[in-house]
């Protein structure tokens, strides 16, 4: 009985052995892979991030060296002009630069009065505006307003594309808080009335001031300034002497309502006749 019994218990143990071996194994075999997987998952997941950081990188990079250019070079096109031409090689575009000093100041101010009201005061982007631009919008059911600020509106006149989409106005943004940060109020005033579109084939003020009032774009009169910046919302159809356009009507309305305010009341009231269309006598 005691040697059968203890066979049982060589059997038992014996069987008990390999269980436990078995469970180890096993047990070996998950640990591995569990290290395994996790080593697999940090080295792609390290890959991965590196590969982002370095695509952030290179986007950041193309972003800040487009912009540090701007401090000493001036753009022989900017991106809508190389737009234009392919989309057709025919079409002749008419560019001149001009340096700020030799601008009108009374365009300088109509244009930011007609752009950018709030240009001297912003980051790069107008929250008010963008605020203003959304109501504005939900009012009339649809997307006319976008509340850019002038400093937006040139990183896409010379960097980006008219396309409507989240990467294009984070672009948007990020090449206005820079060029805010590296250029400065002026240069960027200057380069935007240098590549601002003033009629189908008119880029730039000096331009378009030979070709409306045959004079350098130094010497225009307030009233021509006006009349001029009043185009920019519109440059492909409406030009300075259409007096008698509703549009250009408000748009000169606004343009020296913002550059004269209410409590200017005398200087206001000297420049009505810039609203009104101009009479057969008197013609502009």
């Amino acid at each position: 009985m005691n040697v059968e019994f203890k066979k049982v218990l060589v059997q038992i143990k014996r069987i008990s052995f390999l269980i436990f071996k078995w469970i180890y194994r096993i047990l070996n075999y998950l640990a591995r892979g569990v290290l395994l997987a996790l080593f697999l998952y940090a080295a792609a997941f390290s890959i991965v991030v590196s590969y982002l950081l370095y695509r952030a990188f290179d986007y950041g990079y193309k972003i800040y060296d487009n912009v540090i250019s701007l401090k000493y070079v001036q753009p022989e096109m900017s991106n809508y002009m190389k737009a234009l031409l392919d989309s057709n090689p025919n079409f002749e575009i008419k560019h001149e630069f001009v340096p700020l000093d030799s601008i009108s100041k009374h365009l300088q101010k109509a244009v930011i009065a007609s752009e950018d009201a709030g240009f001297y005061f912003h980051p790069g982007f107008d929250v008010r505006a963008i605020a203003e631009a959304l109501d504005a919008n939900q009012l009339r059911g649809k997307t006319k307003f976008g509340g850019s600020t002038l400093t937006q509106q040139l990183a896409k006149n010379l960097f980006l594309s008219g396309e409507r989409s989240w990467d294009r106005k984070f672009k948007e943004l990020a090449y206005a808080l820079l060029m805010e940060k590296e250029l400065g109020k002026d240069r960027i005033l200057e380069l935007y009335l240098n590549y601002a579109q003033w009629g189908k084939d008119m880029f730039g003020c000096e331009v378009a001031c030979k070709m409306y009032y045959k004079k350098s774009c130094s010497k225009l009169s307030l009233d021509q300034a006006i009349n001029l910046a009043a185009v920019l919302a519109s440059p492909g159809k409406h030009n300075p002497h259409m007096r008698q356009s509703q549009f250009m009507s408000q748009r000169r309305a606004v343009i020296y309502q913002n550059m004269f305010p209410k409590r200017d009341s005398v200087l206001v009231d000297s420049l009505k006749s810039l609203v009104a269309p101009p009479s057969p006598q008197n013609p502009l």
